[in-house]
């Protein structure tokens, strides 16, 4: 996967682009708790369209296809209204779960991380794919879930040590770009692969 990352870094502009500059007017919200509400539930909507279109480039790779890139954002473009209405159901879902006692809202979280393949990739309904990431996930969901812990982590500390060392070249934002595109593909390409190799075994 290391020979795509620069394939990667292209698709994670899809949300980074649009997230840096939601994250930079939120400076401007004088409420810290509007702000950070605002900040979270980009994140939560905007990230899965970018790993949705990862999905399709990676499976593309995996099948000796051409023009993956090209492909995904074909694919992206076209179901971009369903990826979207899911991404936003599946951010409030897990606000709700985590508003009534936190855990719930875990749980939601990761029953979710197989969405965006089942739509984009199986073309299912929303209602289809909500069954089939469910599916999917349940029998392996502590391991889904050290997965999206460690893919996080892993993420924050290459975010610390790009900002650190791209801020003596660059600053506010296009620093926020950089430091964004180089490392949200470490957090999302690993459940991205979760999802195909999932996939491919509940079909055997």
């Amino acid at each position: 996967m290391f020979k795509h990352f620069p394939a990667l870094v292209v698709i994670a502009l899809v949300a980074d682009l649009p997230l840096t500059f939601i994250g930079r007017a939120t400076e401007n919200i004088s409420n810290g708790l509007l702000s950070t509400f605002v900040t979270i539930s980009s994140i939560a909507v905007i990230t899965p369209i970018a790993k949705a279109a990862a999905i399709v480039a990676i499976h593309n790779w995996d099948e000796g296809e051409e023009g993956a890139i090209l492909t995904a954002f074909q694919a992206l473009v076209r179901n971009f209204h369903i990826v979207l209405a899911t991404s936003i159901l599946w951010c409030v879902a897990v606000f709700v779960g985590v508003g009534l006692l936190i855990i719930p809202g875990i749980v939601v979280l990761m029953l979710g991380q197989c969405l965006m393949g089942a739509i984009i990739l199986e073309k299912r309904s929303i209602r289809d794919s909500i069954k089939r990431s469910r599916s999917l996930v349940k029998p392996r969901f502590w391991n889904v879930l050290a997965l999206f812990a460690i893919v996080q982590a892993v993420a924050g500390i290459a975010s610390g040590i790009v900002e650190t060392a791209a801020g003596s070249l660059i600053s506010g934002v296009p620093l926020d770009i950089v430091t964004r595109a180089l490392t949200s593909p470490i957090a999302f390409a690993p459940l991205a692969m979760m999802f195909l190799r999932a996939s491919r075994v509940s079909d055997r």
